[in-house]
């Protein structure tokens, strides 16, 4: 029987033996309260053995320091001393920063899709049509979703620079970040 898991948390005592990396995540109860009659344990250890291209590929790069996000089975181990232990099989691995890139990226496809419907719907049915309208409310929801991203996770979005930040949204990057400052000012 298996259990999956997903684990969030900074790794420790990372060890490379060729392709293969071990480390440790200590993780605390997520509850502060438990059920009568059960007691809490006040961390667990979970070793996370994954393969080298895995790790890798979950950072950014090499400054990444944000948390990584472990998602695998547990399976119960016994290391060279005998010493029971809970392994986490890692299936996928992904750092907090890269979650916040891929979910810039989303929010700015979709706004620049949903930008396109305003302005063909402009184009075709004219500038106060009902389905003008329809569009621009499409587009000013997307654009609330991006820009409250962008200003709710000051932790996340720190990790990113100014320049990995324009190159997810390229060109139009000034034109958001100024539609951001009008959001948060009003």
């Amino acid at each position: 029987m298996s259990a999956k898991i997903t684990l969030i948390g900074q790794p420790q005592d990372l060890r490379v033996e060729k392709d293969l990396v071990t480390f440790k995540i200590i993780a605390s109860p997520a509850s502060n309260s438990a059920p009568k009659g059960l007691t809490l344990f006040k961390a667990v250890t979970y070793v996370v053995p994954c393969n080298k291209r895995q790790l890798e590929r979950s950072r950014t790069a090499a400054h990444d320091n944000s948390e990584l996000i472990i998602e695998g089975y547990l399976e119960p181990r016994a290391d060279a001393a005998g010493r029971l232990s809970i392994a986490v099989v890692a299936l996928t691995i992904s750092s907090k920063q890269v979650q916040s890139q891929r979910k810039l990226t989303q929010l700015r496809e979709e706004t620049i899709k949903a930008e396109e419907a305003y302005e063909r719907a402009c184009d075709q049915h004219g500038l106060d049509s009902p389905e003008a309208r329809r569009a621009a409310e499409a587009f000013d929801k997307i654009k609330a979703n991006l820009l409250k991203f962008m200003s709710s996770p000051p932790k996340i979005l720190d990790t990113l620079n100014r320049e990995q930040t324009e190159q997810v949204f390229g060109r139009r990057f000034t034109q958001i970040a100024q539609m951001k400052n009008l959001f948060l000012s009003a």
